[in-house]
């Protein structure tokens, strides 16, 4: 008896592993698709115009709205404060940060001058199937490399992005803190801040630029 329950726990470990391998692989192919599909439009010599940028930006939203879970995102980054509007509020700010979430994110990708990706390989483990994480190593035309860490989770409809590490800076958290700033520069006043999200990142990103 000692001996089956013995080997009753390999094969669960066993399977445990086999099924977080094939989560990961999942993830990584989401993630591999959607790379490939970026790296495209990047490299679209057309697009690099200035006076293209809102097209530029209007083929990656194409290519994240599949893939993000903007809902997911931006109830998280509201935090605390998510339950102190309405829903029609709460839908106001997701779509409302949808724009600037693509916008950072685009930003960044054209700043680094991508010539070439690679997806990293497997690390740690997740202990949870359905949270995966994938990291992509990418390359700019002056031989520098950043690292893009996608935080994957999967739901009915498959794997979505629900957070990412541009080169160690965490997206999400990063939103996150500025809500919660703007609600305190606004004593408390959330629905003011969701009316003023759009302008006031865009005023910070002009600053940082």
């Amino acid at each position: 008896m000692r001996y089956l329950s013995r080997w009753l726990v390999w094969l669960t470990l066993v399977l445990a592993s086999v099924t977080a391998n094939a989560s990961w692989d999942e993830a990584r192919n989401t993630v591999e698709q959607a790379s490939a599909k970026m790296m495209k439009v990047l490299e679209d010599e057309a697009l690099k115009a200035p006076e293209k940028s809102e097209q530029l930006i209007s083929e990656i939203e194409a290519i994240l709205n599949p893939v993000v879970d903007f809902d997911y995102v931006s109830k998280r980054v509201m935090g605390k404060y998510y339950n102190r509007v309405d829903d029609k509020q709460q839908q106001i700010f997701s779509t409302v940060f949808k724009d600037t979430m693509v916008r950072t994110y685009a930003k960044s990708l054209t700043g680094f001058d991508i010539v070439r990706y690679e997806v990293a390989p497997e690390g740690q483990p997740s202990p949870e199937a359905d949270k995966q994480v994938v990291s992509v190593n990418i390359f700019s035309a002056k031989g520098e490399q950043y690292t893009l860490v996608y935080y994957m989770l999967k739901d009915d409809s498959g794997w979505k992005l629900v957070n990412v590490l541009v080169d160690g800076i965490n997206l999400r958290l990063n939103f996150k803190n500025q809500f919660s700033d703007m609600v305190s520069r606004t004593n408390g006043n959330v629905a003011q801040v969701i009316a003023d999200w759009k302008a006031a990142v865009a005023g910070n990103d002009s600053k940082d630029s």
